[in-house]
Formats: C-alpha cells, sequence, structure tokens
C-alpha cells in the first residue's frame, strides 16, 4: 500500500523519533554506568563514615567514635565507660595510588594509647576479589604488625607477601607504610642488583655499587674505570602493570649519559610475554643513544612505540616504566617540585590502519552488488577471520563496551577499533544495515563459512525458537547487573570473542565459542540468532522500515533504563 505525501511525512517523523527514543535509552545507560563508576570509583571510605561494626573488629569493646582534630585524620575509640580504648587511621585517600593486582585497598590500623598496632582489616577494594580474599584468610599476614610501633610500620616495617596475592600483599604493605609517613621502597622488586642482572648492558663489568643518594642508580666499573650506569625502574615504575603485574627494567647508560640498551629484570606479569620482551633484542633497544632528558620527555605515541609482537600489554608496560624512572630521577636531578608534561596524541599503528582499511572495504562491499560475489564474499570472510580476529585482535564485545562505558573511549590507545567501534553502531543507526554483523564479525564469518556445509541439519519449532532468542537479551541484562553493581564475574566468559586472542583466552569463552560454531553446524547463524548479546544491541539500534513501531523490546530497554537508574541512585546515596 502506498501512503499519500501527508501520511508519508508523518509515518517518517514518527519512525525517526521512535528511533531517538531507542538511541535515548542505549545513551542513558551508558552515561549512568559511567556516571556510577565515577562516583564509586573516587567515593572513599571517609573517616566520617565508619561504623562502629567496621571498628570492632579491632576494638571489641568499642561503643563510640570521636573525631579528633589532628593532621593525620585519626578517630578516638571509646569504651562504654567513655573511656579512650585507642584510635584507627585508615589508608585511603592518601594511598588510593598504590595498586595491587587491579586496584587500590583501603585498609583500617588500629593503634593503642602506646601507638603499638592493634590490629588490620580491609574496609573496601578495588582489586580482584580473589585475591584480597587470599588475602584476608591469611591470618599471619592479618596479624603481622601486630605489637609494633607506628613509626616501625613508616619505617619500612616488611612482612612476608601472601603466596597467590603477592601484589595486592604487598600494595597493602605499601600503603599502610605510605599512609604512615613513611618513604615506600620497592617490596615488589627488594634485591639489590648484581653482576648478572647488568650483563646483557654491561658484559665486561666486574664491580657495581649503588649511588649513595639516589637509590635506583648504580654505578658500573671494569678495571677499576667507571664505564656507566644503570639505572632501575623499580620502585618508581612498580605501579604499573602489564598484563597481570609489574615488571622490573634496568637502564643502561653509558660515560657520556647515552642509553646503551635495557634489560628485563624479575616480573609478576605471564608467561610468556615476559620471555618473549626479554628475547627481543630490536624492543630493547628502542631507546639506544638517548640522554636522560630525552628519555624522561619521551613521547612513546611520537615514537611510534608498539611494543613486542604476542606480549603487547607487557611491553609498552615496560616501555611506559623507562619513560616513568627517567622522569622521576629528572625530577630528583633538577629538584623540581612538578613533573613535566608529556606530550600526547594519536598513535596510529600498522594494525590500525589495517583495521581502517578492513572496515572501509566491509561498508563498500555491503553498500555493493559486490556482496553478490560468492569470491570476494568468501576472500573477505576469510579476511576477517585471520586478521581482524587472530592477528589484530579487534572484535565489539559486550566486555568492551561495559569497559569504555565506566573509562571512555581509548581513542588515541586504540584507534582501528574506535573506528571498528563506531562503525558497528553508526551503522545500523542511519542506514538499514547492521554492517558489523554481516560484514565485520570474525565470529559471524566463521558462522557465515560453515552455514550448510554439512547435510544434516536441525530444524527448530517456532516455540523453541522464540524461547532461545531470548537469551541474548537476558545476557544483555546480566551484563547490565555485573556492570552496574561492581559484581565479580567477567564479562569475557559469556562470548566466544576473546577465543580468537588465544594466547590469553581462558577456558570459559573458548567453550563459547567452541559450541557456537559447532551449533551453527547443525543449525544456520545459531550463535548469532540465539546466543550473542551485542548482535542483539545492533540489531535493537538498527533503523529500518518498522522503526516507527514501539514494541515490546522496546519496553524492555526502558526497564533496563529503569534499572539502571535505581542502581545509579543506589550508589550515589
Amino acid at each position: 500500500m502506498t501512503l499519500d505525501p501527508v501520511h508519508a511525512d508523518r509515518w517518517q517523523i514518527r519512525r525517526l523519533v521512535v528511533h531517538l527514543a531507542r538511541l535515548a535509552v542505549f545513551v542513558s545507560i551508558i552515561a549512568l554506568i559511567h556516571l556510577q563508576y565515577a562516583s564509586s570509583s573516587t567515593r572513599v571510605t571517609a573517616i566520617a563514615d565508619l561504623s562502629i561494626d567496621q571498628v570492632a573488629a579491632l576494638f571489641p569493646a568499642a561503643t563510640s567514635l570521636e573525631g579528633v582534630a589532628s593532621d593525620d585524620g585519626r578517630m578516638e575509640v571509646r569504651g562504654a565507660d567513655g573511656q579512650s580504648l585507642g584510635y584507627v587511621v585508615q589508608t585511603s585517600p592518601e594511598s588510593d595510588h598504590i595498586i595491587g593486582f587491579s586496584g587500590p585497598t583501603n585498609v583500617l590500623i588500629g593503634f593503642d594509647h602506646q601507638d603499638h598496632v592493634v590490629g588490620i582489616s580491609i574496609l573496601s577494594s578495588e582489586d580482584t576479589r580473589d585475591h584480597l580474599l587470599e588475602v584476608q584468610r591469611n591470618e599471619r599476614f592479618m596479624s603481622s604488625l601486630d605489637g609494633k610501633l607506628r613509626d616501625e610500620i613508616g619505617g619500612h616495617a616488611v612482612v612476608d607477601a601472601v603466596s597467590g596475592a603477592t601484589l595486592t600483599s604487598l600494595a597493602i604493605q605499601e600503603s599502610m607504610i605510605h599512609r604512615l609517613g613513611g618513604e615506600v621502597g620497592s617490596l615488589r622488586f627488594p634485591a639489590p642488583l648484581s653482576l648478572d642482572d647488568i650483563s646483557v648492558l654491561f658484559p665486561d663489568a666486574d664491580r657495581l655499587e649503588p649511588d649513595a643518594v639516589h637509590g635506583a642508580l648504580w654505578s658500573v666499573d671494569a678495571g677499576g674505570d667507571r664505564i656507566g650506569q644503570v639505572l632501575r625502574s623499580s620502585p618508581a615504575a612498580d605501579n604499573i602493570v602489564g598484563y597481570q603485574g609489574p615488571t622490573e627494567t634496568l637502564i643502561g647508560f653509558d660515560r657520556d649519559g647515552a642509553v646503551v640498551g635495557i634489560a628485563i629484570g624479575k616480573s609478576y606479569d605471564n608467561e610468556p610475554y615476559v620471555g618473549y620482551v626479554r628475547e627481543d633484542s630490536y624492543f630493547r633497544s628502542t631507546f639506544a643513544e638517548m640522554k636522560l632528558k630525552e628519555l624522561g620527555e619521551a613521547d612513546l605515541f611520537e615514537m611510534r612505540v608498539e611494543g613486542v609482537s604476542g606480549a603487547t600489554m607487557t611491553s609498552m608496560a615496560v616501555s611506559d616504566g623507562v619513560v616513568e624512572v627517567a622522569k622521576k630521577h629528572l625530577e630528583d636531578l633538577q629538584r623540581e617540585a612538578s613533573r613535566p608534561k608529556r606530550r600526547s596524541g594519536l598513535q596510529v599503528s600498522v594494525h590500525d590502519i589495517g583495521t581502517m582499511i578492513v572496515i572501509l572495504a566491509a561498508i563498500v562491499i555491503g553498500a555493493t552488488s559486490l556482496r553478490a560475489s560468492k569470491r570476494i564474499r568468501i576472500a573477505f570472510q576469510l579476511t576477517l577471520i585471520v586478521y581482524l580476529g587472530l592477528i589484530a585482535g579487534n572484535l565489539v564485545s559486550q566486555a568492551m563496551i561495559a569497559g569504555w562505558a565506566k573509562h571512555g573511549v581509548p581513542l588515541k590507545m586504540a584507534p582501528g577499533l574506535t573506528m571498528l567501534v563506531i562503525a558497528a553502531f553508526a551503522c545500523p543507526l542511519f542506514s538499514k544495515r547492521n554492517i558489523y554483523c554481516s560484514h565485520l564479525c570474525p565470529h559471524g564469518a566463521v558462522q557465515q563459512l560453515i552455514k550448510g556445509r554439512i547435510r544434516y541439519q536441525v530444524k527448530l519449532g517456532h516455540s523453541l525458537s522464540k524461547i532461545l532468542m531470548l537469551i541474548p537479551g537476558l545476557l544483555l541484562l546480566w551484563c547490565l547487573l555485573v556492570t552496574m553493581m561492581a559484581l565479580p564475574f567477567s564479562l569475557v566468559d559469556i562470548e566466544p570473542f576473546d577465543a580468537y586472542v588465544f594466547r590469553i583466552a581462558g577456558w570459559a569463552t573458548i567453550a563459547v565459542a567452541v559450541v557456537g560454531m559447532v551449533a551453527s553446524l547443525f543449525v544456520p547463524m545459531a550463535y548469532c540468532r540465539f546466543g550473542c548479546p551485542t548482535g542483539k544491541l545492533l540489531e535493537y539500534l538498527r533503523f529500518n522500515a518498522r522503526s516507527d513501531r514501539w514494541t515490546l523490546r522496546d519496553w524492555v530497554a526502558l526497564g533496563y533504563l529503569g534499572l539502571a537508574f535505581l542502581l545509579w541512585i543506589r550508589t550515589v546515596n
């Protein structure tokens, strides 16, 4: 039926208004996630927020708290008779910059009247749940400071780290030392350097001694002559984490003050990533011949430092650590109160350029008759799987969307992936094509290639299909709950996309990928139709001929928005 011009215009306006309403719902949910994370991540358990129950863990007879006008923010603990039992301090916010495995921990420290520690307890933490529980269960660690004087803790009272939660327990120690006024050395890399540590930089060295003023600087001699110096990245860069932890880097300088290279020391990061970096001589010469001032002011973006293939996060953390310690040492030498600002800029790697080329090719193929060519279609699908999936690892996922909603879009660090996300969301919004699902998703390409490859095919009944099609929407609800409530579950595990980055993929995401592909052998595009929350979201935002109708799924989306709003209200209150 053809509408007359007046009704056609009204229909177009209605379709646009309804579609904009859908977009507003999505944008509002993203905004609430961002606001919720911003408020929860900056909010610390302030002294005034302490409850008697929290303090009673350290002072069982405590009945009230009383603030004291002191510089250290202590709070007096009183018993039923009003007598003082001691006082408590907490490490936040002064020590919030000290991170463990994945975040800072706020520790409550109790003291008696003679400044002896009566105990410690964990108030809150942004660190990984399993690591934190491992620390809390370790009675030896949690009671290791009991009876020690406050000055002892501020003067580097170091206890053994908790096995299996090394970074978390070391960060807790550093937080307490920093909070109580101590100058924190490196608890992660406390061992002094040896000649073996610097042999790759100075093979002829026969003497190595620390500088009397600068603890991170070591002098190197050979045959009685000074041949250079070594600057340790620790402790200045101890909080720069690669894939799973920090890595100590040694920077060698010759007698003229020029870098001869870097050496990789002890690391808490994963093998074989550290090994890849340690063995890559080209990467280790990245900063060769640079002087300290150049190194301290270096811009990794402008230098186009891309890291070591297969160990990008580890190697880039090493590079950041090199610049950080050089900057810190330069500040010490120049006695400046503040660090010089490093310039920032857009870093475009080869993979970013390749990803952008693939995006343009997908748009051209999807919008022209080229998509009808079987040869072109198969060749491009293989390109998606091999390059975009296995090599570049650029895929749109709920874990990525949630992360960007919380922290912002990393345009400078990942322009290629950013462009991919823009294409994924912009094309459905402004056209009738879901270009990502049909022409850009590597996992979708796998399903298209295997579709109909075996003779036996399963035909699902209409009722069963409708039930299975509820799964992606329920997964979207799960993603919202996990993100807004900071639940200790990984969104990576519910989708197959990390399986393409197979070097770091977990078994859950691999299982989802395998099950989805096997199912697609018998039911065409099974995962896309019945399992993909990201595809469900993109399809919801797709502009089509039925966009003028407000349907049940719109009411569900509105319900998700209402839930997000309630969770946000709960956080800010």
